[in-house]
This record gives C-alpha cells, structure tokens and sequence, in this order.
C-alpha cells in the first residue's frame, strides 16, 4: 500500500484527482493541497511514495511544481515523482528529479491508475515484499504449446504496438495483453522504459546510435531489429547507457 502526495491548485480538478487516485486498490492515503510550500511541509511529515505534482500552479504561487519536486527529492530522492501538465516544454528541466512519468490534461483515468498501480509494485520491491520473476509468460506462433514461459534475462526488448506488447528473445517474439506499465512493475531494475512504446533490457544493449535530432535507436547484440529510445529518456538516463 502507498502514500500518495497530491499537489493541484484548481479545486475541482484536486478534488477529481483524489476520487480517481483513492480508486485504485494499492492505495493506503491521499494527502492533498493546493500550495507548493504547503506540500513540501506534508512531503516532510508525511515522507509520501509517490507525489503527483501540476506543475503550472496559480500566478501568486512562490513556486511551480518542479521546484516544490527539487525541494523534496533534496530530503526524500526515494520519492516516486509524477507531473501533471498540459505542456511537454517541462520535460528536460524535470530530469533533476528524475520524473517516473506524466499525466497530460485532459486527465486519462486508465493512465492514472496505470501508473500508480506500476509504481505500488516498486514500492513493494524496494521495501523488499516483492521480487522480480524469473519468467514471463507469452503466447508464440507456430509452436505446439504456444503459451510458453520465458526467463526474464533472456528477453531484449518489448515493444508496445496498439493493445499488444511484443516481447523479444533472441530467437523468438512472443506476445502478452499486459501493458508497459505492468511489464516494468514486474521486471528487474536491469529493464528500463526508453520510449512511449519501448522497455530495453541494458544488460543487453551492444551501442545507442542517434537517428536524429529528436531520438535514437538501440541495437541489441545478434539482433538486426532495433528498439527507440527518445531523447528526452537518453538525457535523462544517459549515465545507464553504454557510451555512445
């Protein structure tokens, strides 16, 4: 169960939030406010999992969302931080705290509870109730059993493609109904999100080539398909990349 800090300074929008965030099972507290100095405050007596913070707060507030995450990832960086925006302009000046994700206006309720489900099950990871499993569970074509279990370590990438996520091996892909989100939540810290519709395993990672100026593509050692990476996930996780 997890403790969620909730940072909006328009009221219905807050008061929406805190119904749609107490919907999801995983969680225990909503501690909600619509001022900046007033989250850091709860942040500290509270010491939340997770806060969702709108970035663009009211004109006479002293500071924006990023700036309340900066103060509170100083004395919590264990803290899972989540934007609520309407613009990505935000993004790189967001990396210091490392964002685990954002939530766009017009707010998606399934993205919302996707996301806090995802993040409850690293909470409970790191508090060690968890692990990662050994094996996932695909379906793959042209084999007499085609739902099969597949060690975790020998998977390279997954990509998503509509409501489908494909799982790359070295000699097969596989698929599962089971979104991004709860993918990472289940695999180890050696899997990374890098893109929309992309999780890598680094371990696998032979070199990151940029394609352009706006992104780059991963190649994997044996393998001729490669997975993207965005450019704003490389500046932000670049120190866990091989060097270019």
């Amino acid at each position: 169960m997890v403790n969620i800090l909730l940072l909006e300074d328009e009221h219905y929008t807050r008061r929406f939030l805190k119904k749609l965030v107490f919907e999801n099972n995983f969680v225990n507290r909503v501690i909600d406010t619509p001022c900046g100095k007033e989250a850091i405050h709860l942040a500290r007596k509270y010491k939340p999992n997770i806060a969702i913070l709108d970035i663009e707060l009211a004109p006479e507030e002293e500071l924006n969302g990023i700036q309340v995450a900066k103060t509170i990832y100083d004395f919590n960086p264990e803290t899972y931080f989540v934007f609520i925006t309407g613009y990505a302009q935000y993004a790189i000046e967001s990396f210091a705290v490392h964002p685990y994700d954002y939530i766009l206006k017009p707010v998606n309720k399934n993205k919302v509870n996707e996301i806090i489900s995802s993040l409850a099950s690293k909470v409970k990871k790191k508090n060690g109730a968890g692990s990662s499993p050994e094996k996932i569970m695909i379906k793959v074509k042209n084999e007499l059993n085609n739902t099969v279990m597949i060690p975790a370590d020998n998977i390279l990438f997954i990509e998503k493609q509509k409501k489908i996520s494909l799982v790359y091996t070295g000699n097969r892909i596989g698929k599962t109904h089971k979104t991004l989100y709860e993918l990472e939540a289940k695999l180890g810290d050696n899997f990374l999100r890098v893109h929309n519709s992309f999780i890598v395993n680094l371990d696998k990672i032979r070199r990151i080539r940029e394609v352009s100026r706006r992104s780059y593509e991963i190649d994997f050692d044996g393998y001729d398909k490669a997975a993207l990476l965005s450019r704003y996930k490389f500046e932000e996780h670049k120190h866990r990349f091989t060097p270019l």
